[in-house]
């Protein structure tokens, strides 16, 4: 909704702080005043948007129980372990980083600067505004970086930490040193399995945390595979060419596919379409 209250605030308050100006512009020959009209303009919008920030500034807090994953490498030999804490729609709400065998206020130090990125992600500040600021500085421990399978090289542990997160999360693959096929091994293709029994549910096992969803996708009546009453849901994979890559909006799991255009997820049954 456009407030026209405060859209007047600032033009009056704009027209008393260039009142010397339009005096000299309605003096001068060449009396145009669009240049200070633009300016106008883009001052109604600096105000409103900012307001808006303001107003919108409400923590978005992770579920207590959350997905993520755990990415561990060494720089320079000193072992760091980034931990991620997402919401339901796969988006960055959280990290924890650690060092092995660090300074105790070294690690310390770490550990808050995560507890901070942390909270501004959940008060809604972009992936991206960290990344452009953290990325390339300087310090030690720098170098080589080993068990990353697309960064191999940084010049700090802030260069490699926001490094990961962009190319996981935003797609920066222009921050990557070697591009793997890690992604696509992790996607498979049902094309490939010729039986769809045993073989179906290691995929599944592969690609869910049995963990976060308590084991119940391999249990009782959620077992799609091993149960004669999944017999008709085992005849729809077939039709599955391989998974859609996005996380189901209530299990949270990868599992989601596409079958005569309706959208489905094949750990815990939704139906996007209902």
């Amino acid at each position: 909704m456009i407030d026209f209250k405060e859209i007047k605030k600032i033009t009056r308050l704009f027209l008393k702080n260039n009142q010397k100006k339009i005096n000299e512009l309605k003096k001068s020959n060449n009396f145009n005043l669009e240049d200070l009209f633009n300016e106008l303009i883009i001052e109604i919008n600096a105000s409103l948007n900012k307001k808006s920030l303001v107003r919108n500034s409400n923590r978005d807090k992770l579920p207590h129980r959350r997905k993520g994953y755990t990415q561990k490498a060494s720089i320079n030999n000193h072992k760091v372990y980034l931990r991620t804490g997402e919401y339901m729609d796969g988006s960055l709400g959280e990290i924890f980083i650690d060092m092995h065998k660090e300074g105790a206020a070294f690690r310390s130090l770490m550990n808050n600067f995560a507890i901070a990125v942390s909270i501004g992600l959940q008060y809604g500040v972009p992936l991206e505004e960290f990344v452009e600021a953290f990325t390339f500085t300087k310090f030690e421990p720098s170098g080589k970086v080993k068990g990353n399978a697309e960064i191999k090289f940084s010049t700090s542990i802030l260069d490699y930490i926001f490094k990961e997160l962009a190319i996981s999360y935003l797609g920066r693959d222009d921050l990557s040193n070697e591009k793997s096929n890690q992604t696509t091994e992790l996607i498979p293709n049902y094309d490939d399995y010729k039986n769809k029994g045993e073989n179906a549910e290691n995929v599944l096992k592969k690609f869910t945390s049995k963990g976060f969803i308590r084991k119940k996708v391999f249990d009782g009546n959620l077992t799609l595979i091993t149960t004669e009453n999944s017999k008709n849901e085992t005849d729809k994979i077939k039709k599955i060419k391989s998974f859609e890559g996005d996380p189901c909006d209530r299990c949270g799991n990868f599992t989601v596919y596409k079958e005569d255009k309706k959208i489905k997820c094949l750990t815990c049954l939704y139906n996007f379409d209902e």
